[in-house]
This record gives structure tokens, C-alpha cells and sequence, in this order.
């Protein structure tokens, strides 16, 4: 299983193809993110808030609109303005001279929100398949689960045929038959159990891509290797490279530009306005000119200026107690990464072996009547345990290591 592929994929923005049916072929990690990352609908608003972004700030590009009206004056009053043969018709066209740089202004904000965006979108890949490689991994897990659950079951019921043509032989007392018969309802229930576990672990995997029943019949990776970690002092160079890291950079810079965008506003706009005027009375027409100037835009402007400074202050902040936890998050993980991996290898290299030999020890002297079922019963127990925490500790090992690919994923990392 190549986790940092996994999210290699996410970053590259990479999708697979959702194959319809049952997958008659295991499925395979970067089969599943492919499949994830293709049809997860919160990637669908994550590109449709993109494409909305885009548009805003296309629209806000737009330099100010011109405008059309007109007015009719002195008609229908009384004595010699009565009626319309002493009106005044104007008609204009007008249109807001923009001063101080807002439209770069606005255009330099609307750029930065959209790259803000497309880092938010970054972000939900990268959780999307590190959510589905986790989801992943507990399937496989639990196919090993079941597999050493059904292997018990094999044994129990081996042993409990043996101790019946034992205690029919006067050999063995008959408790130890209702001892060998517990043996296999408690293997029975377990393999019920995992099973059970089994299909809810693949029913959370399909819905990573939206599919509400499985479409695999199983998964293949290699849970057994234990892929390697960099060194702790290089995943953490890492840190402010990730797209989560950079969101505080990119809100600075959108707050930023929004301060441009009210420091431009300090400086008031000229509404300019030019038509034509019919006096009816007269039977002539004239050119006429408006000009307006709001007042009051530099007081308003300090406040939307105060404000930004604030917003900027406030990032700064939560960027440093951001920084700080990563670190500390990251440095945990990696503690529990390699306790992880020597419990996998302490369980693998010495318990295991041990008490595969000890279970055999035990069975050849229950089998020549030198030991007593509970004895050998409890070698047994002690075996199928060991492989039950070895199978929990290597799918921690694995989810940390997602995890960990995920607090350092990197947007460079484009290519596998």
C-alpha cells in the first residue's frame, strides 16, 4: 500500500474511473482514492465554490456600468405650465469615474480568494484520501481478522472431533468435551463478529465515492510490510509547505487585498453624467452636465482599514498556534508510529514464534494425555491473541502513517 501515492493523487487532482457492479479483481489503494476523489460530492462543492469564486471575481473585474435615464419637468401644473407645451424633457447617460485603483484593487482581491479556493479544494482531496486509505486499511485489517478467526474455528472444531473420540474411548472426561464444544461457539461467534465488522469497514470504504452497497468483493494490499518513515526533523520542513499550513498565508492575502480595496476607497469617485434638454416652450434643446462627488469616503475607509489590520493581526495569530500544534500533533504521531512498529516486530519476531511452539508443546502432550484440556486450550487462546494485537498493531502502524502523510503532504508533491 502506497500511502504517499494516495495522496500524490489527491494533490495532482487525479480520478479513476467508478467501475459499475462487483469488481471481480481486489481492489487496490489507489484504486480506491482514484475512485474517491472522481466521485465524493463534498469534491463537488469544493469545485463548484471554485467555479463560484471565479465568477465573483470576474464580475468584480468588471469596470463601473454606465447608466441611461431621463426626467420631464414642468408638465401638468397650473396657469401657463399647465399641460405639456412648457415642459422640460432631459435625457442622459452617466456613469461613476473610479479614482485611487479600486478596479486593480478589486481584481487583485478576487484573484487571491480564488487562489484561496483552489487551496481549499487542496484540502478536501487531501482529507478525502487519507479518510478512504484509512477506511481501506480497516478492511484489511479485518479480512486478516477474519482470516485468523476462521483458522481458530478450523482448530476448535479439529479439536472438539478429537476429544469426542477421546472421551467415547473412556480417555478424556466428558468435560472436557463440553470444554472443546464452548471452544467452537466462542470461534463460531468471533468469525460472526468479524464479519460482521467486515462489511460495515467496506460499506464506509464504498461510501467514500458514493456507492451505498459494496461494489468489491475484497481488497488487496500488503498489510504485512511496513513501509518506511522519513526522520521526524525532515517531515517537519514539510509542515509549512502543506496546503493547510498555507491557508493562513492565503487568508493574510485576501485580507490584504481587501485592504487595498478600502484604502482605494479613501479616495472618492466622480459621477459624471451628460444629456440633452428639450424645452418644449421654447422649441429648443441644450446640453446638459452633472457632476457629483460623495463626501465622507476617508472616514469610512479608516474603519474597513482598521478592520482589515485587525483580521491580519488575528491570522498571524492563529497561524503561530496553528504552526505550534501541527508540530506537536506531528511529533506525537510519529512517537506512536514507532511504538507501533516495535510492537509489530517484538509480536512477530519472538511472542508469536514462541507461542506457536508452545501450542505445540502443549497439543502433543494433551494428545499423549500428559496435559489437561484447559491447558492446552489456554496455549491456544494465547496464540490466536498475539495474532489478534499483531493485526491491530500493524493497522495502526498504517493509519499513522496515513495520518502522517497527511499532516505533511506537500503541494509539490505532483508526481509519485
Amino acid at each position: 500500500m502506497n500511502l504517499r501515492f494516495a495522496l500524490v493523487l489527491a494533490l495532482a487532482g487525479t480520478c479513476g474511473v467508478a467501475l459499475p457492479g462487483l469488481a471481480a479483481e481486489p481492489l487496490r489503494l489507489h484504486e480506491a482514492v482514484s475512485r474517491a476523489l472522481a466521485s465524493n460530492p463534498s469534491l463537488t462543492a469544493e469545485t463548484q465554490e471554485l467555479r463560484a469564486t471565479e465568477a465573483r471575481a470576474r464580475r468584480e473585474a468588471l469596470p463601473t456600468p454606465y447608466t441611461v435615464g431621463g426626467e420631464v419637468e414642468n408638465f401638468g401644473g397650473t396657469g401657463s405650465l399647465s399641460g405639456v407645451g412648457s415642459s422640460e424633457t432631459t435625457l442622459r447617460i452617466g456613469r461613476v469615474l473610479e479614482l485611487g485603483g479600486k478596479r486593480a484593487a478589486r481584481e487583485a482581491l478576487g484573484a487571491a480568494e480564488v487562489t484561496r479556493q483552489q487551496n481549499r479544494a487542496d484540502v478536501a482531496r487531501i482529507e478525502i484520501a487519507s479518510r478512504t486509505a484509512t477506511r481501506f486499511i480497516d478492511v484489511v485489517s479485518d479480512q486478516e481478522r477474519l482470516a485468523f478467526a476462521k483458522r481458530r474455528l478450523e482448530l476448535a472444531e479439529r479439536t472438539r472431533r478429537e476429544v469426542a473420540s477421546w472421551v467415547n474411548a473412556a480417555r478424556n472426561p466428558d468435560s472436557d468435551l463440553r470444554a472443546a464444544e464452548i471452544a467452537v461457539a466462542e470461534a463460531e461467534l468471533e468469525v460472526e463478529n468479524v464479519q460482521h465488522e467486515l462489511l460495515t469497514a467496506k460499506m464506509a470504504l464504498a461510501s467514500s465515492w458514493g456507492a451505498l452497497t459494496p461494489d468489491f468483493e475484497s481488497v488487496q494490499g500488503d498489510f504485512d510490510a511496513l513501509p518506511p518513515v522519513e526522520e521526524f526533523e525532515d517531515l517537519v520542513t514539510r509542515l509549512p509547505m502543506t496546503p493547510e499550513q498555507r491557508s493562513a498565508i492565503l487568508d493574510a492575502e485576501a485580507i490584504a487585498a481587501r485592504r487595498r480595496v478600502a484604502e482605494a476607497s479613501a479616495k472618492p469617485d466622480v459621477n459624471v453624467s451628460l444629456g440633452v434638454r428639450r424645452m418644449e416652450g421654447l422649441d429648443d434643446q441644450g446640453l446638459v452636465m452633472a457632476v457629483t462627488v460623495p463626501l465622507g469616503n476617508r472616514k469610512r475607509a479608516s474603519f474597513s482599514i482598521a478592520e482589515a489590520d485587525a483580521q491580519l493581526a488575528a491570522v498571524e495569530a492563529r497561524r503561530q498556534a496553528q504552526q505550534y500544534e501541527r508540530h506537536q500533533e506531528l511529533f506525537a504521531r510519529y512517537q506512536e508510529l514507532g511504538h507501533a512498529r516495535h510492537e509489530v516486530e517484538v509480536l512477530k519476531t519472538s511472542m508469536i514464534p514462541k507461542a506457536e511452539q508452545a501450542l505445540a508443546t502443549t497439543r502433543r502432550g494433551f494428545e499423549e494425555g500428559r496435559f489437561a484440556f484447559f491447558v492446552f486450550a489456554q496455549a491456544q487462546g494465547t496464540l490466536f491473541d498475539l495474532l489478534a494485537r499483531s493485526v491491530e498493531a500493524t493497522a495502526r502502524y498504517h493509519a499513522l502513517l496515513v495520518e502522517i502523510e497527511r499532516l505533511t503532504a506537500a503541494a509539490q508533491d505532483t508526481a509519485p
